[in-house]
C-alpha cells in the first residue's frame, strides 16, 4: 500500500509536465491543456455509448500516459466471464451468480 501511495503522490507531481498534449477534442487548437480538454464544451453529434467510451478512454490515455481505466474494465470482464461461467440451467430453472463487494449469490428463475 506504501508502494502505491508513494507512485500516486510521484505520479501527479510530474502530472503538469506532461498534461499539455494534442487533445482531439478541441477543434480549432492544435494543442491544449490537460484542463481545457477536460472542460471542452462536446459537440451534439449523437455518439454510441459504447464507442464513446472507448475513445474517451483512449483520450485519457493518451493525455496522461497510462490507462487509468483498465482496472475498472478488467474487473468488469472478469466479472462477466465469471457471471458467464456460473450460470446453471436445469430443465426449466436458471440460475445466474450476482456478485456484490462481499458476497456472491445465485438467483433462480423458473419458466412456467
Amino acid at each position: 500500500m506504501l508502494r502505491l501511495t508513494v507512485l500516486l503522490i510521484v505520479f501527479f507531481i510530474t502530472l503538469p509536465a506532461y498534461a499539455g498534449a494534442d487533445s482531439g477534442l478541441a477543434i480549432n487548437t492544435a494543442s491544449c491543456s490537460f484542463s481545457e480538454w477536460v472542460n471542452t464544451c462536446p459537440d451534439n453529434k449523437p455518439i454510441e455509448e459504447s464507442v464513446e467510451r472507448i475513445v474517451l478512454r483512449e483520450q485519457w490515455e493518451k493525455n496522461l500516459g497510462i490507462d487509468v481505466f483498465y482496472p475498472y474494465f478488467k474487473v468488469k470482464e472478469l466479472e462477466s466471464k465469471v457471471r458467464q461461467k456460473t450460470s446453471v440451467r436445469v430443465f426449466k430453472i436458471r440460475g445466474k451468480s450476482e456478485l456484490k463487494s462481499n458476497e456472491a449469490k445465485y438467483t433462480f428463475s423458473v419458466k412456467f
